[in-house]
């Protein structure tokens, strides 16, 4: 079993980012997708520093969940804390980003 240097606990989710900056999110024609949730983004930027990162999460049993599960794992990070809950769908937000 390897050793981590950083576990980290909480909600994760697909964050999409509104690709207009400064506009409405009301007027937002199209959005970029990324892994999102504060334990989810640590996780990925420890992984990215070279520390051995973990997250436990739980996400859907959908596309987005999938969605969240294989970024971890590009990212590097160890993703034997993420549950997959079969009865609720993962977290998706919406954002604007301002000027």
């Amino acid at each position: 079993m390897r050793t981590l240097d950083v576990i980290t606990i909480g909600r994760s989710s697909v964050d999409l980012y509104g690709q207009q900056i400064g506009g409405r999110l009301e007027d937002m024609g199209s959005f970029a997708k990324y892994a999102g949730g504060s334990p989810t983004n640590i996780a990925c930027g420890t992984a990215r520093l070279g520390l051995r990162s973990a997250v436990i999460t739980r996400v859907g049993d959908e596309h987005v969940g999938r969605f969240i599960r294989e970024q971890l794992a590009r990212e590097g990070v160890d993703t034997r804390g993420v549950a997959t809950d079969p009865e609720r769908l993962t977290a998706l937000v919406l954002l604007g980003i301002r000027d």
